[in-house]
């Protein structure tokens, strides 16, 4: 039970952390459009690159010490897309690390483009992998349905990602920046609301369920993932961002929680190392909130930059 609780924690905690830095990536050239408003945004990312990927280290970590079935059975289903998810993250990486490194305007507006390709790519290749795990673990005698609910859940990825990007770089900038990226955050939520529907409702309609539960338990939470991101566009037009903030943060938390639940029959977790690994937790969580805490307040073209 702990290793399952880890892991959901783990994975959810990368969807929605890192998935604001993939949105803002992704949406980099939208909101900045000029060399000094692209510098000023991913400054707003800054503190929290590293501060969202470790996350995925830990639900590796948890992954390989605590599933050894499903992190096997996963690999040999999902290699391609595992390839995909780790070469676009260290592109994506390479992307913000090398940007400012010369001054040169082509060598900056090739690292911006290399950064909103693997910025796409990523939540592309992870929702994909999702998608895969639910319908090939175990295997779905539907082709249809090994087709169709991975593309949704890479789509709804995608989707949910620019929701959280955008939303993000508008509590952490201020006049034009906030006010462009508060209004693409906006026009993007029905899209994301809607694809996350649309896989839950293929879902239904294309995976057998072994029980009640297995039917309308994951569909449920990946709806009320849907609505919250819903939720969200009143409170981004009246300006109360940080709500708005924490609405497309529990959308996009719940569809991982939803996955989570559909694969639970198939996952076997180890018995041993619980206790240790559940020590670690407190301090992981006390570094993100020193981090949030430490840079909450928006930046601006005159704050200390780095990437």
């Amino acid at each position: 039970m702990i290793w399952s609780l880890l892991l959901v924690g783990a994975l959810a905690g990368w969807a929605v952390l890192d998935g604001m830095n993939q949105g803002l990536g992704a949406t980099l050239r939208q909101v900045g459009r000029t060399p000094g408003e692209r510098r000023t945004v991913l400054t707003a990312l800054g503190p929290f690159l590293l501060a969202g990927e470790v996350w995925l280290v830990a639900a590796a970590g948890i992954l390989l010490a605590g599933f050894h079935d499903l992190e096997r059975d996963l690999l040999l289903v999902g290699y391609p897309l595992v390839i995909a998810l780790l070469v676009t993250w260290v592109l994506r990486d390479a992307g913000v690390w090398l940007r400012s490194r010369r001054p040169g305007v082509r060598w900056r507006a090739g690292w911006e483009r290399v950064i909103v390709a693997a910025s796409v790519g990523l939540p592309l290749s992870a929702g994909a992998l999702l998608g895969t795990a639910l319908v090939w673990l175990p295997p779905q005698p539907s082709l249809t349905a090994r087709v169709v609910v991975p593309v949704l859940t890479a789509l709804s990825a995608v989707a949910v990602t620019r929701v959280l990007g955008t939303t993000f770089v508008a509590t952490r900038t201020s006049g034009v920046l906030r006010e462009r990226a508060a209004r693409l955050a906006g026009r993007a939520l029905p899209w994301s609301a809607g694809l996350l529907a649309a896989s839950a409702i293929a879902y239904v309609v294309l995976v057998p369920a072994d029980g009640p539960v297995d039917a309308v338990l994951p569909p449920l939470v990946v709806l009320a993932g849907s609505g919250s991101a819903l939720v969200a566009r009143p409170a981004l037009a009246d300006g109360r961002l940080h709500r708005g903030l924490a609405a497309v943060v529990v959308g996009g938390a719940l569809p991982v929680v939803a996955v989570a639940i559909a694969l639970a029959p198939v996952a076997s977790p180890a018995s041993t190392l619980e206790l240790v690994l559940l020590g670690c937790v407190p301090v992981l969580l006390a570094a993100q909130a020193w981090v949030w805490w430490t840079f909450r307040h928006p930046v601006g073209p005159r704050d200390a930059v780095f990437y």
